[in-house]
């Protein structure tokens, strides 16, 4: 679908829109009204105990969103959890170490904190007024490297990376790139294979406009054989269920059943806590992007983003993001360079039905503004018009 053609038909899937100025999907997503619709029909679905209902293949469109196998897909609850089944599969000592950056997002780090009692070094890559660039992290990483974890696009400045060179960089090195792309799937078209990445983390509740507790882990395939999980999951032995359920039949056994092999691909890492309502709102958000196409997305998104630091510029306040269109994506940031005048304005947008947030991390941040596909220019003159006033 052309977006551009079809723009108030594709506003119309976003009920929020009829009553507000909507700028946060870097923070949550406005709700889709087709997830909502095929909630209610897992409900209805559930409740009716229809055994005959089709269930969506939503693992397939996730694959097909991120260039990859379906194979290659994993659920979980949020990314939280996927960073933490990575972390599960390492085995990690003294002398290695992991290279993080100290704009990442809190969970991208803490979960890598524990290794350090097995003598594991946490080298942080610092940022320079809201850059960092590929050499910085060259210079972090050496063949001690085991992990090397980044965010996609960052959280308080906008900064999207070149994760196809870092990818290169850390194998170079033999570590592993581990990628949060949280605040790039649904705003920026993802290439996993293109791009190198072993292991990709994201949620359903930002670009993707979904309900939160739905989210996926992405495995290369040639990985997948090489790391077992360490929370197992009964269901995922695949010889127990392959001619149906296991306990229809008399001599089925709570042991001989199942001490077979998992399942071959990376579902043997599910821990079982995704529900059925999840994945069908998932199913349908994942489908809907599809059919809009990530790359002609990313194209709609990084020229609203640009309109907006365009207009940003010009009100002479400080912009964190990128001005280059390749190293960013929809989430912008800006400060008035008072904290107080920033903390009003935002609370001033909000009450004009303008929906941002206020973001910091390591001295980079402030109003935070996401443009994504359904937003227009009128609505980005709107904020800057308030932001006018407020700076007098």
């Amino acid at each position: 679908m052309d977006i551009d053609r079809n723009i108030q038909r594709v506003r119309e899937e976003f009920p929020i829109l009829r009553y507000k100025t909507y700028l946060n999907s870097a923070a949550h997503g406005p709700a889709l009204r087709r997830v909502w619709d095929a909630v209610q029909d897992w409900w209805r679905f559930r409740m009716d105990e229809d055994r005959g209902a089709q269930t969506p293949d939503a693992k397939r469109e996730a694959a097909k969103l991120l260039h990859a196998d379906p194979e290659e897909i994993c659920w979980v609850t949020r990314v939280s959890q996927g960073l933490n089944t990575v972390a599960s599969m390492l085995d990690l000592g003294k002398g290695e170490n992991i290279v993080v950056t100290d704009l990442a997002y809190p969970s991208n780090v803490y979960v890598w904190l524990p290794f350090r009692r097995q003598g594991v070094e946490i080298r942080r890559v610092r940022h320079r007024e809201g850059r960092i660039e590929t050499a910085d992290f060259e210079r972090a990483i050496d063949d001690g490297t085991r992990v090397v974890c980044i965010s996609h696009v960052e959280w308080t400045c906008g900064l999207k990376y070149d994760v196809k060179a870092l990818a290169e960089v850390a194998h170079d090195h033999g570590a592993l790139l581990v990628d949060d792309a949280y605040q790039a799937v649904g705003a920026v078209d993802v290439d996993v294979h293109g791009e190198g990445i072993d292991f990709v983390v994201f949620g359903s509740e930002k670009w993707l406009c979904c309900p939160s507790f739905a989210g996926v882990l992405y495995v290369r395939k040639n990985l997948i054989d090489e790391f077992e999980p360490t929370y197992r999951l009964y269901s995922k032995v695949e010889e127990a269920f392959r001619e149906g359920a296991p306990w229809e039949r008399p001599e089925h056994d709570n042991i001989a059943d199942y001490d077979k092999p998992l399942v071959r691909g990376a579902e043997k890492f599910y821990r079982g806590c995704v529900s059925g309502d999840a994945v069908w709102g998932f199913h349908a958000a994942l489908t809907y992007f599809n059919e809009l196409g990530p790359e002609s997305i990313g194209k709609r998104v990084r020229r609203l983003s640009g309109h907006l630091i365009d207009g940003l510029r010009e009100l002479g306040v400080r912009v964190n993001t990128p001005l280059e269109p390749e190293e960013r994506a929809g989430l912008v940031t800006y400060n008035t360079g008072r904290h107080e005048l920033s903390l009003r304005s935002y609370r001033a947008l909000l009450g004009s039905g303008i929906v941002v947030a206020l973001r910091y991390q390591q001295g980079v941040g402030g109003i935070r503004v996401s443009t994504h596909l359904f937003n227009t220019e009128e609505e980005i003159d709107r904020l800057l018009k308030v932001q006018k006033r407020l700076l007098g």
